[in-house]
């Protein structure tokens, strides 16, 4: 199924190793994510990280990363859940989900990423090399 009416969006790559909460792990007013002793900002990024865990709320905590200006400009997963696609809808995010665990993890925070929502496709640029 393709989205109609979103074109691909770019921005620098946040990697998160861990499945994320967005209820608890993100602060929606300040765009935060804090866990495990690491945290680091989505907002404006490519955020990337394996799959989500959580509650239902996590929805809605998406929803208002978007209200507050702190949301990423979306979101590639190895595995989307109803929780955070549900989310995405819900704020406009584009979600590719489905990614291939060993191309997941050839992405390191800082790279640059292209998303393509319409077609599915995820493009990065790592050191002046493109995987």
């Amino acid at each position: 199924m393709k989205d109609v009416g979103i074109g691909p969006v770019s921005g620098e790559v946040l990697r998160w190793l861990r499945p994320i909460s967005f209820l608890g792990d993100v602060d929606p007013s300040t765009g935060l994510l804090s866990s495990g002793g690491e945290s680091a900002s989505v907002k404006g990024k490519v955020l990337v990280f394996p799959e989500g865990a959580g509650s239902t709320v996590g929805s809605y905590v998406i929803y208002n990363l978007k209200l507050e200006d702190n949301a990423p400009v979306a979101m590639v997963m190895a595995k989307a859940d109803a929780i955070i696609t549900i989310g995405c809808i819900l704020a406009d995010i584009p979600l590719v989900h489905r990614f291939p665990a060993e191309e997941l993890a050839s992405i390191s925070t800082g790279d640059r990423a292209e998303v393509d929502p319409s077609s599915g496709t995820v493009k990065v640029w790592s050191k002046g090399r493109s995987l």
